[in-house]
This record gives structure tokens, sequence and C-alpha cells, in this order.
């Protein structure tokens, strides 16, 4: 009688076990894959001059709501060091979208080839945004026009989500 009432005791504790064990592995969600890299390139140009040029990808999450860049930027004769500005969800009525990173040159970086020739810096970043739809990437760089006039140009690329 003793042997009964332990087997059961055990079977219970066992099917407790298993069932907390279930419940608690279930609590993780699935993790979205991502889809392929998209290629990015942006030209500058202003008084007939290149001032900055930027290379690289995005990537779209297949949930729809993330995506992450790694996007090389290049001085090449802006006077001050060019910048890059990362947004969301450009529109006809907002074409600059949500901006989520804005990255800065730290310094001109190292001289590499054509067309970078004056520096460049790598940026990457990863952002979930609800509601995604397009990523927009933005680079500005400046020179004088006239002799005088400081002036910033810029050009931007717009890329689609593709899930």
């Amino acid at each position: 009688m003793r042997t009964n009432l332990l087997r059961r005791a055990l079977v219970a504790f066992i099917a407790a076990l298993a069932l907390s064990f279930g419940s608690v592995m279930a609590a993780s969600p699935a993790q979205a894959a991502w889809g392929a890299q998209i290629p990015v390139s942006i030209m500058v140009t202003g008084n007939g001059q290149q001032l900055g040029y930027a290379t690289g990808w995005v990537q779209f999450d297949t949930g729809g709501t993330t995506f992450q860049y790694s996007i090389t930027v290049c001085r090449q004769s802006s006077y001050t060091l060019p910048t890059l500005t990362v947004a969301v969800n450009s529109t006809g009525s907002n074409p600059n979208g949500t901006v989520v990173a804005t990255h800065y040159m730290s310094s001109p970086g190292p001289n590499i080839a054509a067309p970078c020739y004056q520096g460049s810096q790598n940026f990457t970043g990863t952002q979930t945004y609800s509601g995604l739809s397009n990523v927009y990437f933005k680079v500005a760089g400046n020179t004088f026009v006239n002799g005088n006039n400081f002036t910033v140009f810029t050009q931007d690329r717009l890329v689609s989500k593709q899930y």
C-alpha cells in the first residue's frame, strides 16, 4: 500500500514537472529570419563637385518590424565631414520619414581607393519600428557656392520593405 502511494506521488510529481517544463519552453517566441541584403548607393554632388558617397546594404526581417544596415560613408570634396541619416516610413506628405539614427563621421578615417578620396567610416545598426514600411537613407555634404555661400547638399535612397 505504501509503495502504491509513493508510486502515485512520483507519477504526479513527474507529470507536474513535465507540464511546467513545457510552459517554460513555449514562452520564448520564434525568431524571424533575415531576408536578402539590398544594396544601397548614394552619391552627393553640389556646385559641380562630388561631396560624399555612401555604399552598403539594408536587410529586413521576415517578421516585418526590424531592419539592419551597414553603410560606409566616404568623404570626397565636402568641406566638413558628411553625415548619414536613417529614417523610416517616408511618405509623400512626410518625405523625410521618422528619423531613427543620425551618424556623424568622427574623423576622416583612412584614405582608401576612389571614390573615397578623403577617408571613410562604416556605420551599422539594427532598428525595430512598429508599422515599418520603408527605410530612408540620406547623406549630406557641403561646400561653398559663389565664393562664400556655405551650402548643404543632400541625396537620398528609399528602400521599401520586402516582407
